[in-house]
């Protein structure tokens, strides 16, 4: 959310307003949470995300709504523009990949190595789409 804008905007009913002007890339689900979320406040829709978030950064919108992590790598390079409003997630997807079917070995395999390395894992969503503390050793 733009500092200039939506810092005194209370999360989230006081984004529920036609005086609030949310940004989102066009045909994305973001579009569509907003609308959801916020049916009174104007939408803006943009072909790229990279503009809908300049939007807010120049102090043109109030917020932008995205997938993670861009959400929060664009509000880490651009600290006194943006903040985030809520660490609350606006909406979840289950994420997954296909193993073929009748294999119960490897789905057992796969279900059990996650239920080990909860800590593990956590740990590396937080370092991979929290933080950018990887980005300094990408020449």
């Amino acid at each position: 959310a733009s500092k200039q804008l939506a810092s005194k905007l209370k999360w989230p009913e006081g984004y529920n307003s036609p005086d609030v002007t949310f940004t989102c890339r066009r045909g994305s689900t973001a579009c569509k949470t907003i609308e959801d979320k916020w049916p009174k406040a104007t939408v803006r829709q943009f072909d790229d995300n990279t503009i809908a978030y300049q939007e807010v950064i120049n102090g043109k919108a109030h917020a932008s709504v995205a997938d993670e992590p861009q959400p929060s790598f664009i509000t880490l390079k651009y600290p006194a523009q943006l903040f985030t409003p809520s660490n609350e997630l606006l909406t979840i997807a289950e994420t997954g990949f296909g193993v073929k079917k009748g294999n119960a070995a490897t789905v057992a395999y796969y279900n059990d190595w996650i239920d080990k390395n909860q800590d593990w894992l956590k740990q590396r969503n937080t370092y991979w789409f929290k933080t950018q503390d990887w980005a300094k050793m990408i020449p």
